[in-house]
């Protein structure tokens, strides 16, 4: 028992602030956890969930939406050693424990952005691939692979729809954020709500 516990406390560090988790299921490891954030300015604004199960921002701070990133190597050809730094990526999904779902792109198969958010029943599937960087950044990337030959939407990674100070821009109805190549901000993991 205490070993079990010694092993614990020793695979938790901190990386961008966020902690660096070392659970993992059948396919997928948690990577990162953290509050979902913006990434513009000094202060990381917390992102929600809308009554439809969308990521939405409120702009509030209250009730503030905690997810984890889980690597995935069935979702990746070079699976990495479990952080990423430099130039180094992760791929795989973002999990929201306290729905016990991930969240998806419910219009992936689309050829173009924008792209919705909803929570579904965790997979391996392209509409629930996400990509973390070695700067702590969060994209949707969809069907991109590696080498970039092939591009969800036109471009490798799809952030929110932002405007030029990371403030997400809102275009539709219930608060829910869109994915976009162009005018986009990546997400961010934050530790506190704001």
């Amino acid at each position: 028992m205490f070993t079990a516990l010694l092993t614990a406390l020793l695979a938790s560090s901190s990386v961008y602030g966020v902690s660096i988790v070392g659970r993992q299921d059948s396919t997928c490891v948690t990577r990162y956890a953290g509050i979902l954030a913006t990434s513009g300015g000094t202060t990381h604004k917390s992102f929600a969930i809308s009554p439809r199960n969308q990521i939405a921002y409120i702009g509030d701070g209250n009730n503030p939406l905690i997810v984890e990133f889980q690597e995935c190597p069935a979702l990746e050809s070079n699976p990495s050693n479990g952080t990423a730094t430099g130039n180094a990526t992760l791929t795989g999904r973002l999990y929201a424990p306290h729905y016990g779902k991930c969240f998806a792109v419910t219009n992936q198969t689309n050829p173009e952005p924008p792209y919705y958010t909803t929570l579904r029943t965790c997979s391996t599937a392209y509409s629930q691939r996400w990509r973390v960087t070695g700067n702590g950044n969060l994209f949707f990337t969809g069907v991109t692979d590696e080498d970039g030959t092939i591009e969800q939407g036109g471009c490798t990674q799809l952030g929110y729809k932002a405007g030029s100070d990371g403030t997400p821009v809102i275009t539709h109805t219930n608060e829910q954020i869109t994915l976009e190549c162009d005018n986009k901000a990546p997400f961010f993991f934050s530790t506190t709500a704001a």
